[in-house]
């Protein structure tokens, strides 16, 4: 008979999600994963399979919480809109330039780093940004001022809001990024 699981199962992929984040796919360790979810290698294996497996466990994972949460914070907002959708941009833009996000967003550097050689992460990245564009478009069609072009803006601003990620990664520094989402935000109040 098989032993039961005696760990969280969400808590470690959060733990290898931090270290795919920090490293990448291909500077992360089947060794340096299990050490940071504190598994035995084979124990890594049972429970979520290969590296690519795991790979595609995180960013599931990371839809789950962070692309879900940025979801809740864009629909939850006090103002409606564009100066929703704005708000939240800035938001972001400011956690940026504080340097929260240091290491960019997991799902802009799936991405750009895997999902142009692989099918099934590339499919991962569309499907968690799906829900970010569309909450982006509900915002824009409550909008007088946005409702005709929702869509387009919709798209706009998820290219706005993944490519602030970029730049920080790139090496940008947050006025850069803040400077750019300040013209972003004053395209959606056209």
């Amino acid at each position: 008979m098989a032993r039961p699981r005696s760990f969280d199962a969400g808590e470690a992929l959060d733990k290898a999600k931090a270290v795919f984040w920090a490293k990448g796919y291909d500077g992360s360790s089947i060794s340096e994963l299990a050490a940071a979810t504190d598994l035995k290698t084979g124990s890594l294996y049972n429970a979520f399979g290969d590296k690519h497996s795991l790979y595609l466990k995180t960013l599931d994972r990371y839809g789950e919480k962070e692309v879900a949460a940025a979801v809740v914070w864009i629909e939850r907002q006090d103002c409606r809109g564009a100066e929703a959708v704005a708000g939240f941009l800035k938001t972001i833009a400011a956690q940026v330039e504080s340097g929260a996000y240091r290491n960019g967003c997991f799902l802009c550097n799936a991405a750009v780093d895997r999902a142009p050689h692989d099918p099934e992460i590339a499919a991962r990245v569309s499907a968690n940004m799906a829900p970010l564009r569309q909450a982006f478009h509900e915002q824009l069609k409550r909008d007088p001022r946005t409702a005709e072009a929702a869509a387009i803006l919709a798209d706009f601003t998820l290219a706005a809001y993944l490519g602030m990620f970029v730049m920080i990664r790139g090496g940008a520094d947050g006025a850069m990024v803040r400077r750019a989402v300040s013209v972003a935000s004053a395209a959606l109040s056209v």
